[in-house]
């Protein structure tokens, strides 16, 4: 089995049989969660979204897991390190497979306010800060837009016929885009990449009506809500973000 393996994490693990994958996970996921995941990207293949089609949830190597589509073709990310001379035309085609998501307003999915609640309450953060970024959360307007949750060029699929197919739907959830905008921001300059996350908002621009203050003004819900995605320094890093934005804002 360890030769079907085409990618490993500490949380996951996927393995290709055949023309199918099957993701499994760890033990720090329940049943429901990936249960979950499931339900929620086959709601998005449903919906015309490009997306891998989901074909049953099953135990594979002793661990539950999710067998869907094998999507033959190229890791955005890759391409676009590999490519430095085309990174435009090639960020181009990143906004663009966002567009085209974004465009999906009436899925059935979970709200997010819950979720970054619960991330707000759940973190290392003091008491009152976090009922500050609780109040924060409660000044946002909560809309039908889909809200990916991993939207990064590492979660795009470019195949062979440069159709661009986007996978790792575990966060996806409805609401406000600019908070969805404001992770892939967050996530381009974790990785050393600001210059390219400033790149996707000034493209983005041009195709979706965004509000590019309020991505800044909630990048720091943004920052809570992938902060337990980490560990050791990046995770400390993180806490410094936010506690630095916070610094600035009571400046």
């Amino acid at each position: 089995m360890e030769e079907n393996i085409i990618y490993k994490s500490e949380r996951k693990t996927i393995y290709k049989v055949d023309n199918i994958v099957i993701k499994t996970y760890n033990d720090t996921y329940n049943t429901s969660q990936v249960l979950n995941e499931a339900l929620n990207q086959s709601k998005v293949a449903e919906a015309g979204i490009s997306a891998p089609k989901v074909y049953e949830v099953k135990f594979y190597n002793g661990k539950l897991g999710i067998t869907m589509d094998y999507i033959d073709g190229y890791n955005l990310n890759d391409i676009i390190n590999d490519n430095k001379k085309d990174e435009d035309k090639y960020l181009d085609l990143f906004v663009n497979t966002y567009h085209e998501m974004s465009r999906n307003k009436n899925l059935n999915l979970n709200n997010s306010y819950g979720r970054i609640k619960n991330k707000i309450f759940s973190s290392k953060l003091p008491a009152n800060v976090k009922y500050g970024l609780f109040y924060k959360l409660r000044e946002m307007e909560f809309e039908r837009d889909v809200i990916h949750g991993d939207f990064t060029p590492s979660n795009i699929i470019l195949t062979k016929d440069n159709k661009s197919m986007i996978v790792d739907w575990g966060h996806v959830a409805f609401g406000e885009k600019e908070f969805d905008i404001a992770i892939t921001y967050a996530l381009f300059d974790l990785s050393g990449r600001k210059e390219l996350g400033d790149k996707y908002l000034e493209k983005l621009k041009k195709v979706e009506n965004i509000d590019v203050s309020l991505v800044f003004k909630v990048i720091i819900l943004a920052y809570i809500y992938i902060v337990d995605r980490y560990e050791g320094e990046m995770k400390k890093e993180i806490y410094n973000r936010i506690y630095s934005i916070i610094k600035s804002e009571e400046a």
